[in-house]
């Protein structure tokens, strides 16, 4: 038996996941959040790199527009480093706050979409109040952004920029080679913790808190093989650019953030199929013990 899938057959449990997935449209939940994070991507980078302009960090921007090279497609680096340059002319503190509360606006709306999204995973209703939900939705947003934005920065802040950062601090060449080799697995804890708080607090359901469930297992595992399935896929065969033209970095961005988001509600869905069985069990078990009892005081 294998932890966490409670008795159940993994692989049944995942046939019946990819059932519900059709069956509550999820792809028409992974459309629209795709929509709210790309609403909320480049006011928060915006925020960044204004934040990072105003603090006198320009070699560290420039260190991780080299890290970026080597990350992004071509495509979607040219227009990265577009927005930066821009950015870093136009830097100012109302540019800092415009795009600190639109983009906290923007995430905000695309965590109730996740809220709703799996709502419809775990067949419940919504029934906390309004106020709450919103207030709820902006706290969950900078927590999750906090956790999201470090393991992005462990993964792009790659030795070069690293470098910089430890000469700033008085930190040796050793920090540097500990980073080169942490900074993955640390990333991908990080990614886990995201995804095990989204997958407990999100649903209006009861239910114990697992860092490490089927389904957050699933999303990440499956996440990190798609991120280098898609980035393989741009680099070497997809020719958006033939189709798209100057829209073509948009679309892949557009691809990638519906491939993410469809992943994250479809591991939610392998949480939600053990959660109702258990829930049924649970309510069998009592309806029996419903019995049992009539039945001794009958008898008596």
């Amino acid at each position: 038996m294998i932890s966490g899938f409670n008795g159940l057959s993994p692989m049944g449990v995942t046939k019946q996941a990819f059932k519900d997935f059709g069956e509550d449209d999820m792809s028409t939940h992974a459309a629209a959040l795709t929509y709210r994070v790309l609403l909320a991507i480049f006011p928060f980078l915006i925020f960044i790199l204004t934040l990072l302009g105003a603090l006198n960090m320009e070699k560290f921007i420039n260190a991780i527009l080299e890290e970026a090279r080597v990350a992004l497609s071509a495509d979607l680096y040219t227009q990265f480093e577009s927005i930066l340059e821009q950015v870093q002319t136009g830097a100012n503190g109302g540019l800092l706050s415009f795009g600190l509360l639109l983009a906290l606006w923007s995430a905000a709306g695309g965590v109730r979409s996740v809220m709703h999204a799996l709502n419809v995973a775990y067949d419940v209703e919504e029934e906390r109040p309004l106020l709450r939900k919103y207030v709820a939705s902006i706290v969950y947003t900078v927590g999750l952004a906090l956790i999201l934005l470090a393991a992005i920065l462990l993964m792009f802040l790659g030795p070069q920029s690293i470098e910089w950062l430890a000469g700033q601090i008085g930190l040796g060449e050793v920090f540097v080679n500990i980073w080169t080799w942490l900074r993955y697995p640390a990333a991908i804890v990080l990614m886990v913790l995201a995804v095990a708080l989204i997958y407990y607090f999100f649903p209006n359901v009861d239910q114990p808190f697992r860092i490490v469930s089927p389904g957050s297992l699933i999303a990440v595992v499956v996440w990190v093989i798609a991120t280098l399935a898609v980035s393989v896929y741009l680099s070497n065969f997809g020719n958006y650019n033939a189709t798209y033209g100057s829209l073509a970095g948009v679309i892949a961005l557009l691809f990638y953030l519906f491939v993410s988001s469809a992943i994250l509600l479809l591991g939610a869905e392998v949480n939600a199929v053990i959660f109702k069985a258990d829930s049924h069990t649970d309510k069998s078990n009592v309806e029996s013990d419903k019995v049992d009892e009539a039945q001794e005081n009958a008898t008596t």
